[in-house]
């Protein structure tokens, strides 16, 4: 297996299990309607019904909120998983770095790609300033 693999694997693997892990974000704005449904909605609190025999009473938001929610959230686990690769990315360039004194062209690879990913960093966090003046509800859902 070669080592883009692993880090595909690696990178998707932690992408999945915070995405199960993290809690659903529940302050959405707006008001909330009553619904009537057979199975129970993972997040909106449902009850057993007092209407419908073997159903639930589960409490969603009503109109967009609930789909800006979920966008945001999603925004927020891609920016933390490439935030968290990409320290990764630098830590094992940096051991690479450190560990070819004697190599010259490995040396200014793993300096290379040391660089690339700094500015793949500054890239995305003015991806989330820019993410934050326009769509503000994005980081306070």
């Amino acid at each position: 297996m070669s080592r883009s693999s692993l880090i595909f694997i690696t990178l998707i693997s932690c992408l999945l299990c915070s995405m199960f892990l993290t809690p659903v974000n529940t302050y959405a704005e707006g008001p909330t309607v009553q619904v009537e449904v057979m199975e129970k909605i993972p997040g909106a609190g449902c009850v057993d019904s007092k209407v419908t025999p073997k159903g639930y009473t589960c409490t969603i938001w009503s109109g967009f909120s609930s789909v800006m929610v979920v966008i945001g959230n999603l925004i927020k686990y891609f920016t933390y998983i490439t935030a968290l690769a990409a320290v990764l990315y630098i830590v094992i360039n940096g051991i690479l770095y450190s560990m070819s004194w004697l190599d010259a062209g490995a040396k200014d690879s793993a300096k290379k790609r040391i660089i690339q990913t700094l500015l793949w960093l500054v890239l995305l966090f003015l991806a989330g300033t820019i993410l934050n003046a326009v769509a503000p509800w994005i980081y306070t859902a």
